[in-house]
């Protein structure tokens, strides 16, 4: 299928070749694969989950998606580790829990090569409570 750029070129200057160039570039990626990583628990967690990079070209999607199992656990510090981080994973990365049997303000985090869940605003945490974390995110080399 043939693309008409005409409508978008028509009085610039300087930025048609570049726009096509990128076009062609998104059209003719022929160098693609797909990692996955074994999300592991740690600190009496369960659970299983799996961190997906699939880079095409340039471009890196990665989908993070692991379920978390807690034990049970008596006051529930700030942080508590979850899982250790596997190599390469972003220290920068925040992002909501999702638990249908535990409710209070979470966050999940990665950082100093941990992978923790983050103030479950509550003292105490029964063991078997699922916390889903899914994620989805771009990076361009």
């Amino acid at each position: 299928m043939a693309i008409n750029f005409e409508p978008i070129f028509s009085g610039m200057q300087n930025g048609p070749k570049k726009i096509k160039e990128n076009f062609d570039k998104l059209a003719n990626v022929q160098d693609w694969n797909v990692t996955e990583v074994e999300i592991i628990p740690v600190n009496e967690w369960s659970g299983k989950g799996t961190w997906k990079k699939i880079r095409l070209g340039n471009i890196t999607i990665n989908v993070f998606d692991v379920t978390f199992i807690s034990p049970k656990i008596d006051n529930v510090s700030y942080s508590v580790q979850v899982a250790v981080q596997p190599s390469g994973f972003p220290s920068w990365r925040r992002l909501g829990v999702f638990s249908n049997e535990h409710t209070g303000n979470m966050v999940f985090a990665a950082d100093q090569r941990k992978m923790n869940i983050i103030n479950f605003g509550s003292t105490n945490l029964v063991a078997g409570q699922h916390f889903d974390v899914h994620d989805v995110w771009i990076e361009v080399a």
